[in-house]
């Protein structure tokens, strides 16, 4: 059973910021609601309130008996149809004033069953489509008696109650069109926020494709270390395959000596055979590990070759190689070592390459000569031949791998390029110039070692 896929970046933006936009939005309409419907609440409080002071103003004590006019200034009193009722009642609960708009009114009953209030009290409600106020009031009569009265101004509460659903229609309205708005306006700073990634995501596509070699384009800040170790990365990557391209071609390419040597051993020359199968086995470690690795730069620290030794080595192979044609390899003759800060298989393969290119295109004479200044840190090597050289316009040309001039002689065009690579590796030179015999001279640069 597969894992469930995660939400993507964009539903997980959008979803988590609806979630609060409605959840403050929600809170922010609760709040702003019960602050209307308090300050409506609040005001026909006031309006009811002045109106029972009004009636208050009216009433006088005659005999025991509060009167108060009939008819009032107020002409939503004198209609049954204003929706505006006053009553008195005294202290048991008996209608001692009603107003003329009372004709109608059939809460009567309700008003009379509550309690007194205590004097000086009063009481704001509603009641079955009614708002009201209620005040209690004591007046002292002739004969000293106190006498309580209680006033009732009532009113229709459908205004008010129109008046705050009218406002949460358009509180609520306003707020849903406003979280619509707000989550429409995300959704497309989401997306403009997540096009670099898309971005990404489509160059990354078109690598996969083959379509594209790196990530191209300019990124935010945030995303540029991701890009950029991304591009290394990509880099490494195509870097390691062309280095195991490169290694099967040196790879084959350094076995054509070894072999060519054994074609030509005799099947007692044990000794023989046993280093040139000695000498294929290293090079195949030795291509092996560069193409794991990351090229050098400079000579390798605690690796050292003894360049006469290696010449040694090369000249005898190449002879036996080489032994049906009539060619003359002269090496230099000296006692004492001449130590390199190189790897011993980088050596046998930039001088097993250049010498092995000198006896396909020399006619007779291959030479190898050493410049060494005790007080300089590199050491030249010369092969020299007496072939058809190479023009200086060409020098460039058969450097390049899969290049060559001489389509007739056998080869690939990797064994130049391949000692290019190696001697770049070690901040190496080499130059193509012309040999005292007439021909190519190679002249590499290699560094010392120190004593």
């Amino acid at each position: 059973m597969s894992a469930k896929q995660p939400l993507s970046l964009t539903k997980r933006l959008i979803g988590s910021a609806a979630f609060f936009i409605l959840f403050f939005l929600g809170i922010t309409g609760f709040a702003l609601d019960r602050a209307f419907v308090q300050s409506q609440t609040a005001a026909q409080a006031e309006r009811l309130f002045i109106r029972t002071f009004s009636l208050l103003s009216l009433a006088e004590l005659e005999d025991q008996t509060l009167r108060l006019p009939r008819m009032l200034r107020e002409e939503r009193f004198n209609s049954p149809e204003s929706g505006l009722i006053g009553l008195v009642l005294n202290a048991q609960r008996q209608s001692v004033w009603e107003s003329l708009s009372s004709e109608w009114f059939t809460e009567g009953d309700w008003v009379r069953s509550q309690p007194n209030l205590n004097p000086g009290d009063e009481q704001f409600g509603q009641h079955r489509g009614f708002v009201y106020q209620r005040n209690g009031f004591v007046w002292e009569d002739s004969n000293n008696q106190d006498r309580y009265f209680e006033f009732w101004v009532l009113e229709d509460a459908t205004p008010l109650n129109e008046s705050i659903a009218t406002y949460r229609q358009q509180l609520w309205g306003g707020l849903v069109a406003a979280s619509v708005a707000l989550l429409l306006v995300l959704s497309l700073i989401t997306k403009w926020g997540l096009a670099p990634l898309h971005l990404l995501a489509a160059q990354l596509t078109k690598i996969r494709q083959g379509d594209a070699d790196e990530l191209t384009g300019r990124y935010p800040s945030e995303l540029t270390p991701l890009t950029d170790s991304l591009n290394q990365l990509l880099s490494a990557e195509q870097g390691q395959r062309e280095r195991y391209r490169k290694a099967m071609g040196d790879l084959a390419h350094s076995l054509k000596t070894p072999l060519a040597v054994m074609k030509t051993v005799q099947c007692d020359d044990q000794t023989t055979l046993n280093e040139q199968v000695d000498r294929m086995s290293q090079i195949v470690r030795y291509q092996l590990q560069r193409s794991v690795t990351d090229a050098r730069q400079g000579p390798v620290l605690g690796q050292t070759c003894d360049l006469m030794a290696a010449l040694e080595r090369l000249g005898r192979a190449l002879d036996k190689a080489f032994l049906e044609e009539d060619k003359v390899l002269d090496l230099p003759q000296t006692d004492r070592p001449l130590l390199l800060s190189m790897d011993n298989n980088d050596v046998l393969e930039i001088l097993g390459n250049l010498i092995e290119n000198a006896f396909k295109y020399g006619r007779s004479v291959i030479s190898v000569d050493i410049d060494d200044d005790e007080k300089s840190e590199q050491v030249w090597v010369h092969i020299d031949d007496d072939g058809k050289g190479v023009a200086p316009e060409a020098t460039a040309h058969i450097m390049q791998r899969g290049k060559r001039l001489d389509t007739l002689q056998p080869g690939q065009g990797i064994g130049l390029a391949m000692t290019l690579d190696i001697l770049q590796s070690y901040n190496a030179a080499i130059e193509i110039t012309t040999s005292p015999f007439g021909g190519a001279r190679f002249s590499v640069q290699l560094p010392k070692a120190h004593h």
